[in-house]
């Protein structure tokens, strides 16, 4: 068990080496290399009266195991449109774990429609959290406009308000055709709760736990992260 946990660690640690998201731009940076997301599981929905429930299981990280709250849509499909209430306090730890997966679909402009997230988390006092509290973009999948290569003017804008540790995520910024990408980021902070608002119903979000893996994949992310040190150096 302990050989597990320690894979598991090393497994967290090489994947989150991407920097906080800061400031604001017309599109999010494509990493580089642009890998596929690491293995993960969207967290499953049962809806309910006024809100939903998600929920993650076995081989989700321990500290994901269970379920949390939300009033509000599911700002995914052709859902309605407007503001959910995440509430993360009946997970494990009590908050939503660092390093979940941030998944956000077809933010563009493609639709003409106001493509638009905006996010805020809050600690477990109630209080806004105005440390930016998501990564930079660590994998993006899809394609272009017409299944061309993603290219830089094709993934949506950002904006970090540190006054009111608000994430704004804007699909306006887009040029050049109508792509169809995933933009996937990790948190950096344990989050209790958390409001979004979505704009549109051509533009999606959900959240991910990574995955306990298998020791040998574990011990050549183990492997992959040293290297990635050692060249840094």
């Amino acid at each position: 068990m302990k050989t597990l946990a320690a894979l598991s660690s090393i497994a967290l640690a090489s994947a989150a080496v991407a920097q906080p998201l800061t400031g604001s731009g017309p599109n999010l940076p494509i990493p580089s290399p642009n890998d596929p997301p690491p293995p993960q599981q969207p967290r499953a929905v049962t809806t309910g009266t006024g809100g939903w429930t998600g929920t993650w299981t076995a081989p989700a990280q321990p500290g994901w195991i269970g379920s949390f709250t939300a009033t509000g849509p599911v700002p995914s499909g052709m859902t309605t449109i407007g503001s959910t209430r995440y509430d993360f306090t009946t997970l494990p730890t009590g908050q939503l774990p660092v390093n979940t997966f941030f998944r956000f679909g077809d933010v563009d402009g493609g639709s003409v429609t106001n493509e638009i997230f905006t996010l805020v988390a809050f600690d477990a006092g109630g209080a806004a959290i105005t440390t930016p509290w998501l990564n930079e973009p660590i994998s993006m999948t899809g394609t272009g406009p017409g299944g061309a290569p993603i290219a830089p003017n094709n993934t949506p804008g950002w904006d970090w308000d540190a006054g009111t540790g608000t994430y704004t995520i804007d699909g306006s910024t887009v040029t050049g055709g109508n792509p169809t990408i995933s933009v996937f980021m990790q948190s950096n902070t344990p989050i209790a709760t958390m409001d979004l608002d979505r704009g549109s119903t051509f533009a999606n979000f959900s959240l991910a736990a990574p995955l306990i893996p298998a020791p040998a994949s574990a011990a050549l992310l183990g492997l992959g992260g040293l290297a990635a040190c050692r060249r840094r150096r």
